[in-house]
């Protein structure tokens, strides 16, 4: 009896030890979750940059409040300095000096934002940094800012009442000098010359003037009563180039005469003028555009597009009673009426030329000043209108679509190929039908085109070509997997990838793998081995000038694991083994080799639970440093946990898709899930969410709800997206549900555009969803197919309803039952599943009408339907108070059927419109 009673209390005590440790476990395994109150400190990695000594990084951290930091990180001596609200850091050209924007706190800008309307951009004080000892100076009022070459001088341009004032301080004396009326300014490249645009109110001393500040000295280059602009230094050339506006009596719209100097190394330099009206050889009915001119390396060739004259109403009317005085005649009183005439005819439709009004449907013609010998060419003409400009290449590309164009109208182009010599205008049809080529290689002899699916290379002197795909052991065209409805499929990434700097080979790719052919004639070299492992490789340029491969040189390729989304990079001479330098389970991109002289290397990495931050490296990647560390108190909350998944689709293919899981989640407890649809997103499997009240589609939210997320792959049958759409969600769900973990009875849909018309259609056609929400989707195939889309340049929907995202095939006339099978409102009586559809009323790419027609409909068949329209939204809802309302409704409407929250009534029951804006202007409607 005493022995038991000695026993007793220690195996109770074991047994309070053993719950209390469990217990104690359990709660240190459970993190907070992160609350609303908390999104606003979460932050993002922005704008980054390295100082061209390579002493110095700099980055930007932006908080979900709009706080901005700007951080300055010493790379040799490993210290960071912080600047609090400071954003659009820049290095100068040494690296000497670093300037910054000081800029509003997120809360004061808000304030602000609610106190004013904005007119107009506003002009943030700068900051100047010098790196050597950290000193600083406030630059008050300056809208534009630029060092010199050797950061002798820099250069600011302020603002007051309307008068700009040029200043230029010398770095070391800090002397200043000044100059009135400049419009804009730009330093030489090599060298210490400013060139600077003079605009006066009266217009009489504008001009362009050069200044040499290590001098004192400046010259006027040109000066008119004329408006002067486009100021451009040559980058490898010692040019100067700018236009002039000239007005016409003739139009109201003005040409240009085309600038250029070269040779400034006695401050005398040479002057050419491009003159359309005293230059015979250019004809009187064309006018130059200030738009898209483009000059070559060595400065000698500037091209640039020209468009008819558009005469003015005043020289119409002259025109006109000069042939009345001709032809006497009784006129009558005629009011224009208020018309436009539209044609079946019309390539472009009447929609489409009003949003380029002054062009009209006509196509500009290329032409190109050699400035040496002052001549021109017209390089494109009615014929061949659409060019490829090479600008350092004596030939060119040219295309023809006339052939095609009734095809073309409706989304199936093609092209006659011509080639063009820039040098003396010739041009020769060299190919037909062709949809893709490459660019001519960097001597002028070759190019790269697709036919019968296999890329050719073509020879220009023989005019000949051949087919350097069709015996390779590779796939170089994408085939099923590419689910638009087009004749021919694209090749994995675009094909081409890059010639070499002689233009001896060049790089192509196949699915895995890239690829050096020759333009010998020798077989081509698989390059890489990514097929073996199913690995992308495709080669990468680091550094931003880099045009062309240099086969003495390292080069570099990125990879990517197609099923394991893992990625990194490797690099090596062409021919010899590749070097892996990383290959991690992250996303590790925009590798980067700020300056070609120095040997670092910056990219950035993240992951699903990993912020995005910045690295820096050398280029062997054998010693790595984290420089910026986003989100660093993260470990504090709850985190989900992310994985891939595997289903077979409605192809009866293997298919991936995104398990997100919720935070603090626990094994054997049924959860809810929301899935999240639109094409294929598992590649963003290593995307990192920061929590947001206005991004209202967010996951690590809904996480944070204790909600599951899935994200799956959906592959389309054409002419069936919808139908397979839902095959497809079925097959995805039905493989999560397995696990064991979702209460398959609170499964809910949600979808944006295309994914909102899937999430407004797949509940048609399965009962497998508790509830739905779809943003701005399409419901009315046929109404849709009929429309015309404004933010698509006011094209017809014709295209993209067959060939494109909707992939249809044919019109519906055609096709009427795949219309009416895959149209959501054609299918509302089957609809057994509470749907919220949002809009905005100003929707220019899904007419909100859309959202109607499905309203009307379900409200005639019975069917539980809300829709939420957002006064002056559009096809996204941006406005802040807007987004997060939205978002508190989606949480609200799932929240109710996937929790079995209590509803609110707007869920349940129609609110009254004049109830509706009582409690909105009591602020009562929140969620």
């Amino acid at each position: 009896m005493n022995l038991t009673k000695t026993k007793n209390p220690f195996l109770n005590l074991s047994i309070i030890l053993i719950i209390t440790l469990f217990v104690s476990n359990l709660q240190a395994q459970k993190k907070k979750f992160i609350t609303s109150d908390n999104y606003e400190k979460w932050e993002l990695l922005r704008t980054t940059a390295i100082s061209k000594d390579g002493n110095w990084s700099s980055y930007q951290i932006d908080k979900v409040n709009n706080d901005k930091t700007t951080f300055l990180y010493n790379i040799n001596k490993k210290t960071t300095r912080a600047y609090l609200n400071a954003a659009k850091a820049k290095f100068s050209q040494t690296g000497g000096w670093f300037v910054y924007e000081k800029v509003l706190s997120g809360k004061e800008q808000k304030a602000k934002e609610k106190k004013e309307k904005k007119e107009k951009p506003e002009t943030n004080d700068k900051v100047l940094v010098n790196l050597t000892n950290a000193d600083t100076l406030l630059l008050k009022g300056v809208i534009k800012y630029s060092f010199s070459e050797k950061d002798s001088y820099l250069a600011m341009l302020r603002t007051n009442d309307s008068v700009n004032t040029l200043v230029i301080q010398d770095l070391k004396t800090q002397s200043q000098m000044s100059f009135g009326n400049i419009k804009s300014f730009e330093w030489q490249k090599k060298g210490e010359l400013i060139a600077m645009i003079v605009e006066t109110k009266d217009s009489i001393a504008n001009g362009i003037q050069l200044y040499n500040p290590s001098k004192g000295i400046i010259k006027v280059l040109d000066q008119s009563a004329h408006i002067y602009s486009h100021l451009v230094w040559g980058e490898k050339a010692d040019y100067l180039f700018a236009i002039k506006a000239i007005n016409q009596v003739r139009s109201d719209e003005n040409s240009f005469q085309l600038l250029h100097w070269k040779g400034f190394s006695k401050l005398n330099p040479i002057f050419s003028i491009f003159d359309p009206n005293k230059i015979e050889s250019f004809p009187d009915a064309r006018r130059i555009l200030s738009d898209n001119i483009k000059i070559s390396n060595d400065g000698n060739t500037v091209f640039f597009e020209t468009f008819s004259w558009i005469q003015t109403e005043e020289k119409k009317k002259d025109n006109s009673e000069k042939e009345d005085n001709k032809n006497p005649k009784v006129i009558d009183e005629y009011e224009a009426p208020d018309l436009e005439i539209w044609h079946s005819k019309d390539e472009l439709m009447i929609t489409q030329q009003k949003k380029n009004a002054n062009k009209d449907s006509e196509e500009p013609i290329l032409y190109g000043w050699h400035v040496d010998d002052n001549s021109n060419l017209a390089l494109s003409n009615e014929l061949v209108e659409n060019i490829s400009l090479q600008v350092n290449n004596k030939m060119m590309i040219g295309m023809d679509q006339t052939p095609y164009s009734f095809d073309a109208m409706f989304g199936r182009p093609s092209n006659d190929i011509y080639l063009i010599n820039i040098e003396n205008g010739e041009k020769k049809k060299v190919l037909t039908d062709i949809r893709r080529t490459s660019p001519i290689s960097p001597n002028g002899k070759y190019f790269i085109y697709i036919e019968d699916n296999n890329l050719h290379l073509y020879d220009i002197e023989k005019e000949s070509s051949i087919n350097i795909t069709s015996s390779l052991n590779a796939k170089f065209i994408q085939g099923d997997s590419y689910d638009y409805p087009v004749e021919e499929k694209p090749p994995f990434s675009g094909g081409f990838s890059a010639w070499s700097k002689d233009g001896s080979s060049f790089l192509f790719n196949s699915e895995f793998d890239v690829w050096q052919g020759f333009v010998n004639g020798n077989l081509s070299k698989r390059i890489t081995t990514g097929e073996e492992d199913e690995i992308i490789y495709r080669h990468r340029f680091i550094h931003h000038e880099d045009e062309f491969v240099d086969l003495d040189k390292e080069q570099f390729f990125s990879m990517s694991g197609k099923k394991s989304k893992k990625s990194g990079f490797s690099k090596g001479i062409l021919g010899q083994k590749l070097k892996k330098l990383i290959y991690d389970d992250v996303s590790i991109y925009e590798l980067d080799q700020p300056h070609i002289e120095l040997n670092l290397l910056t990219y950035k990495s993240q992951s699903f639970d990993k912020s995005p931050n910045l690295n820096i490296t050398d280029l062997d990647f054998s010693i790595s440093k984290k420089v910026s560390h986003t989100n660093s108190f993260q470990d504090e909350y709850a985190w989900g946990k992310a994985e891939l998944i595997n289903f077979n689709n409605a192809k009866n293919k293997s298919a991936q898709g995104i398990l997100y899981y919720p935070a603090n989640y626990q094994k054997g407890k049924k959860y809810p899930m929301i899935t999240y649809v639109y094409e294929k997103l598992s590649d963003g499997f290593h995307r990192y969410t920061v929590p947001s009240k206005t991004n209202y589609y967010n996951t690590t939210v809904w996480q944070q709800q204790e909600y599951f997320v899935l994200k799956p792959d959906i592959e389309f049958i054409s002419g069936d997206p919808g139908v397979s759409s839902a095959k497809t969600l079925e097959n995805a769900v039905a493989a999560v549900v397995k696990k064991g973990d979702i209460d398959p009875s609170k499964v809910g849909l949600i979808g944006h555009s295309w994914g909102g018309y899937q999430a407004g259609f797949v509940p048609t056609q399965t009962d497998i969803f508790a509830a739905s929400v779809a943003g701005a989707g399409l419901t009315n195939f046929i109404s849709m197919y009929l429309a015309i889309t404004p933010s698509f340049g006011g094209s017809p929907e014709n295209n993209h309803f067959e060939v494109s995202q909707e992939r249809m095939i044919s019109p519906p006339w055609q096709s009427p039952d795949n219309y009416i099978r895959n149209s959501s409102v054609m299918n509302v009586e089957s609809l057994n599943t509470p749907i919220l559809f949002e809009v905005g009323d100003d929707d220019m790419n899904v007419n909100w009408r859309q959202g109607i027609e499905y309203y009307n409909a379900a409200r005639r068949a019975g069917k539980q339907f809300v829709l939420l329209v957002y006064a002056k939204e559009g096809h996204g809802v941006r406005e802040e108070k807007n987004a997060s309302d939205y978002q508190q409704k989606i949480l609200r409407w799932f929240g109710h059927y996937l929790k079995g929250e209590e509803a609110q009534d707007w869920i349940m029951d129609g609110i009254p419109y004049s109830e509706q804006q009582r409690r909105l202007k009591k602020g009562i409607t929140k969620g």
